[in-house]
């Protein structure tokens, strides 16, 4: 910004010479200043700036303007994923950010701390950082090796008949309780709605060590709680000064819900512990017992409660959404594409007897093709679809030929990297085959973040995601209902079935749930 602050400060002394001069008004002068400055911006911005040689379209170039907006509309992913199509490996998003696709690239980042995240991820803070918020690379290398414990498979095994008994257990009571009342013996439920609220039951048993039933009941003050921290932390990530007067007059309700979500966890950590000192209960095989005892230990710290919580309610805001939108968009492309559903549904079928719980570690080993769909939608369509922003350290960094200096933003571009056509053949189409039997495949997607900062609790996730899709896919039969928007017919302009619109917050959802998400579902027949 040298030569564009140089030429500033000289406009700044002409005009306040001839103001004192009185050689012209000033009102004229006001409005020639604006005028200059806004020309010598313009200018600089195209001519000078570090990043002008970038590709980019020249508002992005200007101004944030164009980001900001497909943020507010919910259309970021979008956004990131037509502008790597059309943009290629680096782009601007801003006068000061880029985002970068290119594989090699998003690795060097993600592979170190040096690369730390930006500011707005402040806004995910609970009474401190947590995991997903935390900046300093030193105290996140701790709280990772505090928390790690309890996502290792041995931990997550034994947390397994919480995942069951939340899960596939209560979407099957569920179901069937709405197919007995039905006298076609067939019914019409919306699967994001049930995926949403089994997954928060899931985390929030193993949590907070309690039940909100939020399926069975069809709501749950657990769900309000976490739809207004998003809220409240999108409304950050919009405006820095969110949390300030008088803005934070507007966002009154929202605190308070957050603060009581937050008190909540504070009394679900204190009364374990005082549950376990007068020795009462057993010591439970969960999350939140993990989360007390997790130590470093190289220090051998341990977290204190308003550190339990901080991490217990990122999980419960990041880890529902993640899994059940997975989950929601992998059925989703099953019933767009019928073969896929079809051959996976074959799978399950022909692996398991109709009446066998499938666990995680037998879905996981006998069903490849079914985690191959799980793979390629996360591929297709990413549900952490914001490019991670990251900040170039001192000294800059250079990608794809460009210098970038100290302090740009960075924006790890999933959509970018997840369909790039350097590692994807046809990548808009969705092709599960890619995955099977092919690892190193599955290491090529970002949904669930790589290197340093990879997400710790995306094994959780496939317990999850593996026994609550294959026993649902063993169980019943499912089909569109007759006016379905999005059917296999419906092609788009690319020539494959046409998605339901998606909507980006936090996480990339339908945009219409109520309308594009519901499904008919029958009782799979004896076999």
């Amino acid at each position: 910004m040298a030569i564009y602050d140089l030429l500033l400060s000289n406009l700044r002394l002409a005009a306040e010479y001839l103001w004192w001069q009185e050689l012209v008004p000033y009102t004229w002068l006001t409005a020639g200043a604006v005028c200059v400055i806004s020309i010598i911006y313009v200018i600089y911005c195209l001519y000078f700036a570090p990043l002008c040689n970038i590709p980019g379209s020249t508002i992005s170039k200007l101004t944030s303007a164009k980001m900001n907006l497909h943020a507010i509309l919910g259309l970021i992913s979008e956004f990131s994923e037509e502008e790597y199509y059309s943009r290629g490996d680096i782009f601007t998003m801003s006068p000061n950010a880029v985002a970068i696709s290119n594989p090699a690239d998003c690795r060097t980042i993600l592979s170190t701390h040096r690369f730390v995240k930006s500011e707005m991820y402040a806004g995910f803070d609970g009474h401190e950082p947590n995991i997903f918020s935390m900046r300093s690379p030193d105290v996140s290398r701790v709280r990772r090796r505090q928390v790690g414990p309890a996502f290792a498979n041995s931990y997550l095994n034994d947390m397994e008949p919480i995942i069951l008994e939340c899960g596939i257990h209560a979407i099957k009571e569920k179901w069937n309780k709405e197919l007995a009342s039905s006298p076609s013996g067939m019914a019409t439920i919306c699967y994001a709605l049930h995926f949403s609220m089994v997954t928060f039951d899931i985390i929030g048993a193993l949590g907070f060590g309690q039940r909100f039933n939020a399926l069975r009941d069809d709501k749950s003050k657990m769900v309000r709680w976490v739809e207004d921290y998003n809220k409240l932390a999108m409304a950050r990530l919009a405006y820095s000064g969110a949390h300030s007067f008088p803005t934070n007059l507007l966002l009154r309700r929202l605190m308070k819900s957050k603060d009581e979500f937050l008190a909540f966890g504070m009394a679900a950590a204190e009364l374990r512990r005082e549950q376990l000192r007068r020795g009462d209960i057993e010591k439970p095989k969960d999350l939140l017992q993990i989360l007390i005892d997790g130590q470093d230990p190289d220090s051998k710290a341990k977290m204190t409660d308003t550190q339990v919580t901080a991490e217990n309610t990122i999980f419960m805001v990041a880890g529902s959404d993640t899994t059940s939108l997975t989950m929601t968009w992998t059925l989703h492309y099953l019933l767009l594409h019928p073969e896929v559903y079809h051959k996976v549904t074959a799978e399950v079928r022909r692996e398991f007897p109709r009446h066998h719980l499938i666990t995680y570690a037998e879905g996981k080993a006998r069903l490849p093709y079914l985690d191959a769909c799980i793979f390629e939608s996360m591929r297709v369509r990413p549900v952490s679809g914001v490019p991670m922003p990251r900040i170039v350290p001192e000294g800059g960094a250079t990608f794809q030929g460009h210098f970038l200096p100290a302090g740009t933003m960075l924006g790890v571009n999933v959509c970018g990297f997840n369909h790039h056509q350097g590692i994807w053949s046809n990548p808009r189409q969705f092709i599960p085959e890619r995955f099977l039997n092919d690892e190193k495949a599955k290491n090529n997607i970002l949904t669930f973040s790589a290197g340093v900062r990879v997400c710790p609790g995306r094994v959780l996730a496939q317990y999850e995601m593996i026994t609550i899709i294959a026993n649902m896919l063993k169980d019943y039969d499912f089909s569109l209902p007759a006016d379905s928007l999005f059917t296999p017919n419906r092609l788009d302009k690319h020539g494959n079935p046409l998605t339901m619109p998606r909507f980006q917050s936090l996480t990339v959802g339908p945009k219409y749930p109520e309308r594009d998400c519901r499904v008919v579902i029958a009782a799979a027949p004896e076999y």
